[in-house]
């Protein structure tokens, strides 16, 4: 049995159906991230399995036991914020014990879940006076303590720059893994669920296009919109190839002939653009070091079968 079960779930707001007919499954102990663009129902369908919102059909489960109707604090699932919601008055001690005023049965102490989370030498400081790294932290250990079933994460990383996200990114994966709660993340970058989760749920204006695995969405993708919203691709005779798994030579007898308009530096890799004879632009990534293309070149371009994407629409 599911930990977490969504069925036929839709939820419409005044001239526009936000969520349609969604449903998906989440295992125990699983990461889990609802990902797509900005409007696609993911955090509408979090606000749903958390109890902000009511569905207009569909039923939501958790552990086999109907939840669609309870009101959220009778639910046995705890929701992380992207502005984290903690109380600015209080320290980061006093935030982790403001659930347990409700909720004496916690499972854990405030003390073991302040040193799961990396916070007990930070208890006695106020969120002004923490990182925003550390108020996540604060903020997750303040869910934790309750021992949800299901711990839900809207946007979690958003927050924080591009340095300390991937910081934070491996930190957050690291605590799932030793808690073995089951999350479920609300995201809209593509390298945060794509390295993070171990199942990927993508959305597209309110219905979900695939479920899978990270590796599975990304090297097989149904549709055309799951191929291109987790990466650049290059849409070649009705096929898709990742500029990755293209291949370079100045000569040789193999793939196609074409000519270099542009180069794009990109740190530990470089972007080739060149155009095939027939006028179609396609992106090459090359390794830094391998790379001494200039523009207006002659190259020949090819890849392997096994790299095509035939997506189904």
């Amino acid at each position: 049995m599911p930990v977490l079960s969504v069925r036929g779930v839709t939820k419409e707001f005044p001239g526009h159906r936000a969520v349609d007919d969604v449903s998906f499954d989440v295992e125990q102990g699983q990461l889990f991230a609802l990902l797509g663009p900005s409007g696609c129902g993911k955090t509408t369908t979090l606000r749903m399995i958390a109890g902000f919102e009511t569905p207009d059909a569909g039923e939501i489960s958790v552990n086999g036991a109907p939840i669609t109707h309870l009101p959220p604090y009778e639910r046995r699932v705890n929701t992380v914020f992207q502005n984290y919601a903690l109380f600015p008055h209080l320290t980061a001690r006093q935030n982790v014990e403001f659930g347990l005023r409700y909720n004496r049965d916690a499972a854990h102490t405030v003390d073991a879940i302040l040193d799961l989370v990396q916070m007990g030498h930070k208890a006695s400081s106020r969120p002004t006076q923490l990182s925003g790294g550390e108020k996540q932290r604060v903020a997750l250990a303040r869910s934790l303590v309750l021992a949800p079933d299901v711990l839900l994460l809207d946007e979690p990383l958003a927050a924080l720059d591009p340095n300390l996200r991937k910081q934070v990114r491996g930190e957050l994966k690291a605590l799932q893994r030793r808690t073995g709660v089951t999350f479920l993340m609300v995201t809209h970058d593509q390298e945060e669920a794509l390295s993070m989760a171990d199942t990927v749920a993508v959305m597209n204006a309110g219905r979900l296009e695939q479920v899978g695995p990270p590796e599975e969405l990304y090297v097989r993708p149904r549709t055309r919109f799951v191929a291109g919203f987790l990466g650049a691709v290059n849409w070649i005779d009705g096929i898709g190839v990742r500029p990755e798994a293209v291949r370079v030579s100045r000569d040789g007898d193999l793939g196609r002939e074409s000519i270099v308009t542009a180069i794009t530096f990109l740190g530990n890799c470089v972007h080739v653009e060149a155009e095939l004879a027939v006028g179609v632009k396609i992106v090459c990534e090359i390794p830094r070091l391998q790379s001494d293309f200039q523009k207006g070149d002659r190259i020949r371009v090819w890849w392997r079968e096994c790299d095509e994407m035939r997506p189904e629409a």
